[in-house]
């Protein structure tokens, strides 16, 4: 092994590990955000509600010598800050994430080898497979209590899986169906095509695979508007009054869809020149 092809592989084996790092880093910390949200939804259930209201009447009766109830409000916030924290964290190595894989496009364009466009579809396969994971949408819901006149804070999460369950668990079979062709099945024989024209030496067989490449990529940007179409679904359901946000999976599933449009094109560009020579 000369040293080109060295500095190569250290390439494939340093730019790769740290991509997968950033993506299990964000993912890791968006469930870490949505299990301290599920302990100030807990902490809201109407129950607690009841006896933080007597904590607070109880503090008022006994001019603030009881503190029950302020230990409880600041222990909440202590919460909601360590859950804000894991959000912004997940954020900040979903960015590093689709930041090194720009700069390892651009990188391409100076190294173009076999090596650096395996490197690129490996990012983009742990770009797809942490958006099929990582929560892609959340909903917070209040809901006015009779009487009590409190709100109940209720929190869910989905990724593409989990949704995909619930679709399947509730009778909507054909929904589920259509978004996992297109989110599950269609990346994996798209990235598997990527795979074997890189892999092929067989000229021929790699012209084959190219043309099928062609007409996958004219449904690429299907997956993104089945995600919307999820995303909508679930944000319509919840009842109540809602506040829903995109979460990371979304940005990481965006970013294979992008990514691997892109590399088809660089793919066909190398097998072109193949051909050529």
């Amino acid at each position: 092994m000369n040293k080109s092809t060295t500095a190569q592989v250290l390439y494939f084996l340093i730019t790769v590990g740290f991509c997968a790092y950033l993506a299990y880093e964000s993912w890791g910390q968006s469930l870490a955000y949505e299990h301290r949200i599920q302990e100030v939804s807990e902490s809201l259930s109407m129950s607690d509600n009841f006896k933080s209201k007597s904590k607070k009447v109880l503090e008022t009766i006994t001019f603030n010598w009881y503190s029950g109830y302020t230990e409880e409000l600041e222990a909440l916030k202590g919460i909601q800050d360590k859950a804000e924290k894991h959000d912004k964290l997940a954020y900040k190595y979903t960015k590093l994430f689709i930041a090194t894989l720009v700069l390892m496009f651009l990188l391409h364009g100076f190294l173009k080898s076999k090596i650096s466009l395996l490197a690129l579809l490996t990012v983009t396969v742990i770009a797809l497979v942490t958006g099929w994971f990582a929560p892609i949408l959340a909903i917070v819901a209040y809901q006015d209590i009779p009487v009590l006149g409190q709100s109940v804070f209720q929190f869910e999460s989905k990724s593409i899986v989990s949704a995909l369950q619930k679709l399947y668990d509730s009778g909507q079979t054909a929904i589920a169906i259509i978004i996992f062709v297109f989110t599950i099945l269609t990346p994996i024989f798209k990235s598997l095509m990527m795979l074997v024209v890189l892999i092929s030496q067989n000229l021929h067989f790699s012209q084959k695979s190219i043309r099928v490449l062609k007409t996958i990529g004219k449904w690429s940007m299907l997956d993104v508007f089945v995600i919307a179409i999820l995303v909508t679904y679930f944000t319509t359901k919840s009842g109540g009054a809602t506040d829903a946000t995109l979460q990371i999976g979304v940005y990481y599933f965006v970013t294979y869809v992008i990514a691997s449009m892109i590399l088809t094109y660089l793919i066909n560009i190398k097998n072109n020149a193949k051909q050529t020579n």
